[in-house]
């Protein structure tokens, strides 16, 4: 087994084919649609094959998930702390529900979450 790290700099429009072409697929802020364009105009990739662009959108919509699931973690992660620091004061949960404004249950999972660790 092998190992190969590739760096992909966003930023820079230099590099080698191979490169620019991962740091396009690759990108969360260029769309699927406008992603198979530049594939078409500059790496001379043919997109015409259904499968093919229902791949790249696959791919496309995986990394939008990715992003979803990271942010749906930080949210949580932070609502877990100021339940904590909330809980610590000896605010009740209907309270910190109130606060927070979510559901008391929401609170109660969060807890118990606290409980646990």
């Amino acid at each position: 087994m092998t190992v190969v790290t590739v760096c992909l700099n966003p930023k820079s429009e230099r590099g080698n084919p191979l490169t620019r072409m991962l740091g396009l697929l690759l990108s969360p802020k260029i769309k699927g649609k406008v992603k198979i364009q530049r594939l078409k105009k500059e790496f001379s990739i043919p997109m015409e094959s259904k499968t093919m662009g229902e791949e790249l959108n696959q791919m496309c919509n995986l990394s939008d998930y990715v992003e979803e699931l990271g942010i749906e973690q930080g949210r949580e992660q932070l609502l877990l702390q100021l339940v904590e620091k909330k809980l610590a004061r000896g605010i009740s949960i209907p309270e910190i529900a109130n606060a927070l404004e979510e559901t008391e249950e929401t609170i109660r999972q969060l807890v118990n979450k606290l409980q646990r660790a």
